[in-house]
C-alpha cells in the first residue's frame, strides 16, 4: 500500500518537472498560434500555379 502512495508521488512530481522545464523552455509561449500557421506561406517563391 505504501509503494503505491510513493509510486504515484514520484510520478506527479516527475509530471510537474517536466511541465516546469518545458515551460522554462518556452513551449507553452504562444499556444493561438498553431491555428494560423495552416494560412501562412513560408515562402512565396514555392507558390504552385
Amino acid at each position: 500500500m505504501i509503494w503505491m502512495l510513493i509510486s504515484s508521488l514520484v510520478a506527479a512530481l516527475a509530471g510537474l518537472g517536466i511541465y516546469i522545464y518545458f515551460l522554462s523552455r518556452g513551449q507553452f509561449d504562444d499556444d493561438e498560434d498553431i491555428k494560423y500557421q495552416l494560412f501562412r506561406e513560408d515562402d512565396p517563391d514555392d507558390r504552385k500555379p
